[in-house]
Order: structure tokens, then sequence, then C-alpha cells
């Protein structure tokens, strides 16, 4: 599935592979891809292809997905059940494992309830992506949400910046996340990011999907790059369920109203 030694190599493939996670929320998705996908993708010199990926998706949603596939651009729509080899911890462990399959060499991942934007119109994030990696070898992820001030788990400095605008931290977040697969992928093997019982997420005990990858890009000489400095900013379209919690609300009422606060004309 996970191809790891013909990576280097994309073949007939496009050089990255955009998928959006998905369950159910199509209200929010049909405001959050097309802007997501234009952000990301408008005007740029890299080849890519656009897949979103259902995890649990209900049959009546999957049908308007499908029915709206060619008008939002995307190339590829997958769905597959929790009812067989689910994995432990946060439900949404269960999609980002199975994110990893084809030959493109970089992977972007974008949740269903994250918005991006493009502050200047002439960056093209995807090459500065492709450059960055090319550029910065112990590179194997790179993530930058613009509202961070809320997490539990504090964005943190690891060493001096990798580049100009670029933070070395300590940890992702992957409501937005682009993987290096060739780095990534043979190191998460072995850390276990593909077992399915590897995760847990208790009030006591966490250990989920961006754990693991914080912990693969934060070992080993590896590194996780944070591009602060690039005109793009991207949120997390839901609110904490209390101040300092773990925890998103995870209700439709909230992200929408985040998203109209978000994209209302004058902020």
């Amino acid at each position: 599935m996970y191809e790891v030694d013909q990576v280097r190599d994309p073949g007939g493939d496009p050089l990255f592979r955009l998928v959006f996670l998905f369950h159910d929320d199509l209200a929010v998705l049909e405001q959050t891809l097309p802007a997501c996908v234009h952000a990301l993708t408008d005007g740029t010199r890299q080849t890519f292809e656009v897949v979103v990926h259902g995890d649990a998706t209900p049959v009546s949603a999957a049908r308007e997905l499908l029915s709206r596939q060619a008008e939002w651009g995307v190339d590829e729509v997958r769905f597959r059940t929790r009812q067989r080899f689910v994995a432990s911890g946060d439900r949404s462990n269960n999609g980002h494992r199975r994110l990893f399959g084809g030959r493109s060499r970089y992977l972007i991942v974008v949740e269903d309830d994250v918005l991006v934007e493009r502050v200047e119109q002439s960056f093209d994030p995807l090459t500065a992506l492709r450059e960055l990696f090319e550029g910065l070898h112990e590179v194997v992820a790179v993530c930058a949400m613009t509202d961070h001030g809320d997490w539990a788990w504090h964005l943190e400095d690891v060493g001096p910046p990798l580049a100009d605008g670029v933070r070395s931290v300590n940890r992702v977040a992957t409501h937005l996340i682009a993987y290096d697969r060739a780095r990534f992928l043979p190191v998460a093997a072995r850390f276990g990011a593909f077992n399915l019982d590897v995760f847990v997420d208790r009030h006591d005990l966490s250990y989920n999907w961006e754990d693991l990858v914080s912990h693969v890009g934060t070992t080993g000489g590896r590194r996780i790059a944070w591009p602060e400095g690039w005109p793009l900013r991207t949120y997390h379209c839901d609110r904490k369920v209390a101040q300092g919690s773990m925890h998103n609300t995870q209700d439709t009422r909230v992200k929408q109203a985040v998203l109209d606060h978000l994209v209302r004309p004058a902020r």
C-alpha cells in the first residue's frame, strides 16, 4: 500500500497529492474544499491531484459528494467504513494512516474543517513546499496553523530557524500537514504508525496520529518545518470544548459560525 521503495519516482503520478479527510459535514466541506484548493494550487507550476477520502461517511453524504466531484475539481473520491481493521485512539487516526497510497513524492493532507487563504496571489505554495523539502533534507513534514494559540500542547521552537520565515518546531497539527513521503514513511512504519493498536486517547493518556508524526519529526536529526513567514493563513474552523482542553466541539453549528466569521468581507 505504501510503496516506500518507489516513492522517489512518481512515474505517471503528479508530484503532489492533495487529500481531504472527510467524514460527513458537506455544508462545511462545500466552503472549505474549493477555497483550500484555490489557495494552495491556483497558478502553480507543480503537478497535483485532488482526492477526497471519506472515513465512515454515511451513504447519503457519499452520494451527494460524488455528485459534486466534477464541480469541485476532485480527481478521486474514495470511502471506507469503520467496521473492520479500525485504528485505536481518536477516530481521525483511522483516516490519517490510510492516506499514503500512490507514488506522488509529496502528500498534503487537509481535514475537512480547515480553511486556507493565500494573502499574496503571486505566491505559489506548492513550489515553495517543493523547494523547502529539496533544500532542507532533514525536514520530513511541514505544518503551519494561524490559530495555534489555544492548543493544550503548545508550539515551541526546537533550535534556530531553518530558513528565513521558517521555524523548526516541536509538533505538528494534522489539520493541515505536508509530508515528504520517502523521508516520513519508513520511520513512521518503524514507530508503529500503521499498526492498529498503537494509539490511545483517554483523559489521562493520549498518543494519536499527530503525536506520532511529531515524534518522527523531532528525533534522529529530523525536523518539522513551520513556515510562519509565508503569505498563507490557515484556520481550523472549530473551537475547544473548554480552555486548555485537547478536544474540539465537532459541532457543525460551531464550525459554521467560525467559517461565517472568517469569510465575511471585512475582518
